[in-house]
């Protein structure tokens, strides 16, 4: 007796269809083009923000406080404007030179000016020499409590001298900048600055 071949249960074509789909890789549905594009373009943008971040400067003040001067010598070229005395830190005196801007609030109701330094007072003061060299009253001088700047500052023709003469005011200088990232606790010391 001749033995008939055995008869497979499945078709040829289905043999063939299920071989060809084993041997193609198959992505997961998470990583399905469009997802997978999505996660590329906010890779890129993450790394264009922390670029961005890296390269952008941003102002330092310094702050200090001050009086206006009640009297001034008067030039045939200049009107006679108010001048305020404005002491800031020593640490600070390394960069400060006449032309950086300053902001100026005369009182703590009065006006705020911008303006700039018109002359940097030369050597660092202690609080007794500044009380004792530009007479300052106790409203400035309680707050100086430690070695000072002494710089002017012009607050223009819109200011009288007469009407706010003796008036304390606070202001801040800009001394500098710094990048982004170095306002990040931490990360300062991976900056340079």
């Amino acid at each position: 007796m001749t033995q008939k071949p055995a008869r497979s249960i499945f078709r040829d074509e289905a043999i063939k269809s299920y071989r060809e789909k084993q041997e193609k890789a198959v992505l997961p549905h998470l990583v399905a083009p469009p997802v997978f594009l999505f996660l590329w373009i906010l890779l890129g943008l993450l790394l264009t923000a922390g670029l961005l971040a890296w390269m952008a400067q941003v102002p330092t003040y310094q702050a200090g406080d001050g009086i206006i001067l009640g009297q001034q010598p008067v030039s045939a070229s200049r009107q006679r404007e108010a001048v305020a005395l404005i002491f800031l830190p020593a640490t600070s005196a390394p960069k400060l030179r006449a032309g950086l801007p300053i902001q100026v609030q005369i009182s703590s109701t009065g006006p705020t000016l911008t303006s700039k330094i018109d002359k940097v007072e030369p050597g660092i003061l202690s609080p007794g020499a500044a009380r004792a060299r530009y007479a300052l009253d106790s409203s400035v001088s309680q707050n100086l409590t430690g070695p000072v700047v002494a710089v002017s500052v012009r607050l223009g023709p819109g200011v009288s001298y007469q009407a706010y003469a003796g008036s304390v005011v606070s202001a801040q200088v800009q001394v500098g900048s710094r990048r982004v990232l170095s306002l990040f606790p931490g990360l300062d010391r991976w900056m340079g600055d």
